[in-house]
């Protein structure tokens, strides 16, 4: 059944309920009520339907997993803080031996670490904004500016390596239009996509040159405000103590990246990977700590336990977003507004415009993956019949997608990151969408000369 422009209200009251609610719960869980009406206009049936699609998250292995690794990550990093890992770290990082000793080092730290976790997105922004967290907040950086700088950097770096999860992915689709050399197609096609490389370049030249401004500006003077915190009270307190160690959070993660990224090359597996990375990474804390005799091993058990119990908020969030992307599904979402907005593209402005309603659909939907398995087919073979360049479209299609996954609420990298940096989702969404508009407008620029030159 073809459902119109009634497709796209669930998605529109979720976004709208979410910026003025300032509680993405309620949206979600409004806008499953609203698209199940839509689907099938009785009470007994939108209640049901509403279930039904909760539950059937749990149907999707990749779903299932994610989730998991999302409570595992929350009893790692749990366990890590209770045995002085995050607060070692951060003394260790702003010590003499550190080459981190401003609030611009602690930035630049934390872009660093979001452009080399480039193995997969929605992965990324947590382990990123969970390492750099300490720090940040001892130079007393905002949440929301940690937020940006982790968003902008973990989620365009997971599709601008060519080796990461987004480049097989993409790939395959150019391959199913009989195109040939797709994955080298694919790596052409890197140097095209304008928006993520200008997000991730971006952050780095915005630090450096310490330029600030729209509700991000008004945030970070609202944080600045709050008081200082002087480093050397976080280094003098964690040496006093003689217990809190770096190595409590360095090695555990080192094993947990490590073991994923092999488990990678070798099976091509990301989140089994890093599932048993997390556990192996979580095992050898709770032996180090036990041989120590710093926590007994069943007490490490529990705290890793409590951790994963304190990720349920995000959990459930996370159910809740994954539902709604099947119901958009349903719906005919992404078919309805892919259909209507490619009509008015036209050969010189095919890409830019390309960009644009990529732009919108995965803001709409709040995810990238999705929106890059829907324009792809309709967006490739147009490119084709115009003499358009394949890399030059899948640049704009890719960087298309990622915009929507740094500006909606909705979507699943946004809610990750909010948690992982202790930010308010609304917050980070309205602190970080001047960037990302910059950025995009850019990219736009761009896509339109070379629309005339190539």
């Amino acid at each position: 059944m073809d459902y119109g422009v009634l497709s796209v209200l669930p998605s529109l009251v979720a976004i709208v309920l979410a910026l003025t609610t300032k509680n993405v719960f309620i949206a979600l869980f409004v806008s499953l009520l609203l698209g199940n009406a839509i689907l099938n206009p009785s009470l007994a049936n939108i209640v049901v339907g509403t279930k039904d699609m909760l539950i059937g998250v749990f149907e999707s292995n990749s779903s299932t997993s994610i989730i998991f690794i999302l409570l595992m990550l929350g009893g790692l990093f749990y366990l890590i803080e209770k045995a002085g890992g995050l607060k070692g770290f951060t003394a260790f990082m702003v010590s003499k031996r550190s080459l981190v000793k401003s609030r611009v080092g602690a930035e630049l730290f934390t872009w660093l670490i979001g452009v080399l976790m480039f193995l997969d997105g929605t992965m990324s922004v947590m382990i990123t904004g969970s390492i750099a967290r300490p720090l940040m907040k001892t130079y007393r950086v905002s949440p929301e500016k940690s937020a940006w700088i982790v968003h902008s950097t973990a989620t365009p770096m997971s599709i601008l390596i060519p080796i990461a999860a987004y480049g097989p992915y993409i790939a395959s689709f150019i391959e199913a239009q009989g195109i040939d050399n797709p994955t080298g197609m694919m790596v052409r096609s890197i140097g095209f996509n304008f928006y993520c490389i200008l997000a991730v370049i971006g952050v780095a030249v915005f630090t450096l040159l310490r330029i600030e401004f729209g509700p991000m500006k008004a945030a970070e003077e609202a944080y600045q405000r709050g008081g200082e915190i002087g480093s050397s009270a976080v280094v003098e307190d964690v040496e006093e103590s003689g217990e809190n160690k770096a190595r409590y959070l360095v090695i555990p993660l080192a094993i947990m990246i490590g073991f994923t990224l092999i488990y990678f090359f070798v099976a091509g597996d990301s989140e089994t990977g890093l599932i048993l990375g997390i556990f192996l990474g979580s095992l050898y804390l709770m032996l180090d700590l036990s041989f120590q005799k710093r926590i007994k091993f069943g007490e490490c058990l529990n705290t890793f336990f409590e951790g994963c119990g304190s990720m349920m908020g995000i959990v459930v969030i996370m159910i809740f977003a994954y539902a709604l992307s099947d119901l958009l599904g349903q719906l005919g979402t992404a078919e309805f507004l892919s259909g209507v907005l490619v009509q008015i593209i036209s050969p010189t402005i095919f890409t830019a415009l390309a960009f644009l309603v990529t732009c919108l659909l995965s803001f709409s939907t709040g995810t990238s993956a999705g929106s890059i398995a829907i324009m792809m087919p309709i967006l490739l073979p147009m490119a084709l019949s115009l003499d358009v360049s394949i890399p030059l479209i899948t640049g704009a299609i890719a960087g298309g997608a990622v915009f929507g996954d740094h500006t909606s609420p909705i979507s699943d990298t946004t809610v990750m990151t909010c948690s992982s940096c202790e930010c308010d989702v609304v917050s980070h969404v309205k602190t970080q969408l001047p960037y990302s508009l910059v950025f995009a407008g850019i990219a736009v620029i761009l896509y339109i000369i070379l629309g005339f030159v190539m």
